[in-house]
């Protein structure tokens, strides 16, 4: 107590003499280093796949739709990266077999190249399982919870929408085709337009509302976020996100 009080006094002291108050200190945000290379929403099985590269090595978690659980965790190493058709196709194999491979279309060949604000990773084979991905244009975050995915998008006008999917409504969905190339389901569970966006130092949030109901979603620097719910104001439900990407309009 006694050395508080002699700080306290010293810093008064200083401040009667005319020095100036220290700075504040700066806010800093944690970053999640690399951040995930890309995750596969499935749309055509009931599957959701986490992919994190690092150099040659790729590890991914898949997740199993109704109940958003783990499944399974694989190392591959990458192989051979064949273009054709305006598009990559990476090999990934354990072992010294080929075990499954990755589609990634160049935004050059897409309807709208500009609203490639993530990379159109289009589809995956994972053992023998041909799997397509949810890619939605101008994608601002797409990530899942332990219970359903969701991706905040802009329209052609910059407005935002929120779009989710819930796990347990899994089986009834059926892959559809949009404009500029964008690929997702139907039916969505929510979809929510004329969001608003904040940043801080610490985190992101896009907020939506309509009918009394309001959807945050909240992602950090660090790789942590949530997805909460809200009626007239009283919350409904708070959800950690189990992965996310971030995306942004390409530099012009």
């Amino acid at each position: 107590m006694r050395r508080i009080a002699l700080s306290l006094v010293l810093a008064a002291t200083l401040i009667a003499c005319g020095q100036p108050e220290p700075p504040p200190p700066v806010e800093e945000a944690v970053r999640r280093a690399p951040p995930h290379w890309f995750i596969c929403d499935a749309i055509n099985a009931p599957a959701l796949f986490v992919f994190d590269r690092d150099g040659a090595n790729v590890r991914v978690a898949e997740y199993d739709k109704p109940n958003g659980a783990i499944v399974q965790r694989i190392g591959y190493n990458v192989g051979t990266e064949e273009g054709a058709a305006g598009s990559v196709t990476t090999e990934l194999y354990r072992d010294m077999g080929v075990d499954g491979s990755v589609r990634q279309v160049n935004p050059g060949m897409l309807e709208n190249p500009g609203s490639a604000y993530t990379l159109p990773f289009t589809s995956i084979n994972m053992d023998s399982r041909d799997i397509d991905c949810r890619w939605m244009p101008r994608t601002r975050v797409l990530g899942f919870t332990g219970r359903r995915s969701f991706v905040v998008y802009e329209d052609s006008s910059g407005d935002l929408i929120y779009t989710s999917y819930d796990f347990d409504q899994a089986a009834n969905t059926r892959p559809v085709e949009l404009s500029e190339n964008g690929r997702t389901t139907t039916p969505f569970s929510v979809e929510v337009r004329d969001g608003t966006e904040a940043t801080t130092p610490q985190a992101t949030t896009y907020t939506f509302e309509t009918q009394g109901f309001r959807y945050v979603v909240t992602v950090r620097p660090d790789g942590t976020g949530q997805l909460d719910s809200f009626l007239n104001d009283a919350p409904l439900q708070s959800e950690g996100l189990v992965g996310f990407v971030e995306g942004s309009a390409p530099a012009q």
